[in-house]
């Protein structure tokens, strides 16, 4: 993944959290976005540091990548944090990656309860 479609700074990060747009959750991941005015996604990654050391969240963070290289997410326009859960080591790669692309299915829907 390029850095061009890199959320990198805290600010934005705090953007897309405080819209609170939940794309989905399950104990692997959770997906927050919100809208942009570019033409592709950017896209940040937290691991927390109870998955385990930083060798541990260096390689789940470039699972997440590739993961998302397998999706057309990169195309669309949204901010999207991806926050890693405790269960995403216990799963294997096809599972997360399965687990992904149904949450990134979701975005830009609206919830259950709104008719708009």
């Amino acid at each position: 993944m390029k850095k061009l479609y890199r959320l990198k700074k805290s600010e934005d990060f705090k953007k897309v959290l405080d819209q609170r747009h939940c794309a989905g959750k399950n104990e692997s991941v959770s997906i927050y976005y919100a809208s942009n005015d570019l033409k592709h996604a950017r896209i940040g990654i937290s691991v927390s540091t109870k998955i385990g050391n930083a060798i541990v969240r260096a390689r789940v963070r470039r699972q997440i990548r590739a993961q998302i290289n397998l999706t057309d997410v990169l195309s669309k326009p949204f901010d999207i944090v991806i926050i890693t859960q405790h269960g995403y080591i216990h799963k294997t790669f096809q599972e997360n990656t399965a687990s992904i692309k149904a949450l990134f299915s979701h975005l830009g829907q609206s919830p259950k309860g709104d008719k708009a």
